[in-house]
């Protein structure tokens, strides 16, 4: 059985949030760099931008979004450039951000409740924006019917994880690998499950007649948690481990 990530966001709102929230990522960023004299965040920030902008130019040269994917901003249908470029933006940017934001609350000493209570308040308003989203690509033309458990996509992804944790290990760093992790399922299980809640990003098939259809419950738990876990999380977790690696991150120990 072949399954596919289906969705239908890409021209109803989903990328004038996620510009909201690279604006508020940028802001935290800022906030850390010019009052707590802490670039750590930015880094992230910028890593995040320029991994996922590769991710989806990969995507697209396999023509893994499905032939004539496009997406809007404003009523604009972007060029492939120009969508790739706003993607790395507006998803990679701040995703890495509130990854290594948990990690930082986890690890920093002086990381005290005023700044857990602005962690939450921001995952509250990923929750509100992607609720938005969802609700109005309910019942939308699929936009994007991606390949799932594809043998070329788990090759991918598990060289990616490999070299992150050979990476992370090298430095001594697989606890803050881990908690970088756990930062980004909760990123991932706040945006995405929203969205597949109100049906606007789920797993799918090709039905009898050439169609994609919703799978049945067992698959779309199943593929869904891998999607998360391993496809999403885990082949993000580079987003830390290279400027880690390469001395960009450090930690007070």
């Amino acid at each position: 059985m072949n399954y596919f990530m289906l969705r239908s966001i890409d021209h109803a709102g989903y990328y004038e949030t996620r510009i909201i929230l690279m604006l508020i990522g940028i802001g935290v960023a800022l906030y850390f760099a010019f009052r707590k004299r802490d670039y750590r965040y930015l880094i992230m920030f910028v890593s995040g931008v320029v991994f996922q902008a590769w991710l989806e130019y990969s995507l697209r040269s396999m023509a893994m979004r499905g032939a004539g994917y496009s997406l809007s901003v404003f009523g604009v249908t972007l060029s492939p450039m120009a969508a790739i470029i706003l993607q790395g933006c507006a998803e990679g940017g701040i995703l890495s951000l509130m990854a290594f934001w948990y990690l930082a609350l986890r690890t920093d000493q002086d990381s005290g409740s005023d700044q857990w209570r602005t962690y939450l308040a921001v995952c509250f308003i990923i929750v509100l924006l992607a609720g938005i989203v969802g609700w109005m690509a309910r019942g939308l033309p699929i936009t994007s019917p991606r390949p799932m458990l594809g043998t070329q996509s788990i090759i991918r992804v598990s060289i990616t994880i490999l070299i992150a944790v050979l990476l992370a290990w090298w430095k001594g760093g697989l606890r803050y690998l881990g908690l970088f992790y756990i930062g980004l399922l909760i990123y991932i299980v706040l945006t995405f499950e929203t969205l597949h809640i109100f049906g606007a990003r789920y797993i799918g098939i090709l039905d009898a007649a050439g169609q994609f259809a919703p799978a049945s419950t067992l698959p779309q738990i199943a593929v869904m948690f891998l999607s998360h876990t391993f496809e999403v999380a885990g082949g993000k977790i580079h987003y830390f481990a290279v400027p880690y690696a390469i001395g960009l991150i450090k930690f007070r120990r």
